[in-house]
């Protein structure tokens, strides 16, 4: 069982999560005609940690993810929903 320390290996699990979450986020920002600044400052997180978020490179942790929910204005699981994109076409 791998252990949740800071810079432990990232199963293809958790690559995949965030990827699917990362990917979400990009696409309601762009939707929005937001930057990746505008975004960051809400979350009080410099814009390159929202780049890794979208990216599926760092992942998001549940307050992260409520506070980008209340944000874009969307439920949770819209966030993690892997076809969220697909269905909202």
């Amino acid at each position: 069982m791998p252990d949740n320390k800071r810079g432990s290996k990232k199963t293809e699990e958790d690559l995949a999560f965030n990827a699917v979450i990362g990917r979400n986020i990009k696409y309601l920002r762009k939707l929005r005609s937001l930057n990746q600044t505008k975004v960051a400052d809400h979350c009080k997180v410099k814009f390159q940690q929202l780049q890794k978020y979208e990216k599926g490179v760092n992942g998001v942790s549940a307050f992260r993810l409520n506070q980008l929910a209340k944000f874009f204005k969307v439920n949770m699981d819209v966030l993690i929903d892997p076809q969220m994109i697909t269905k909202h076409r």
